[in-house]
């Protein structure tokens, strides 16, 4: 039997306190669009065409950091 390639969080990326990740995703030019399901945001380009909901969390997992160093041009080597 064959394996899912299921999204689990990459063992590259580790967790990291959300008000880091908002200093981050603000300094690439993202800005808060909405509240969205529970505790967590909409944050994104101003227009936008790029976004992703980031939990409100004392800790963003790793597996969202992924898809953040994805969408980002810059992010910081500590994220790695």
């Amino acid at each position: 039997m064959e394996k899912s390639s299921g999204a689990r969080p990459s063992l590259r990326e580790k967790p990291q306190k959300y008000r880091d990740v908002i200093k981050v995703v603000e300094a690439n030019g993202w800005v808060f669009l909405r509240g969205a399901k529970g505790s967590h945001e909409m944050w994104g380009l101003p227009d936008a065409s790029v976004r992703e909901s980031i939990p409100r969390h004392g800790e963003v997992s790793a597996g969202v950091v992924g898809q953040l160093m994805k969408k980002l041009p810059e992010t910081p080597q500590n994220w790695r």
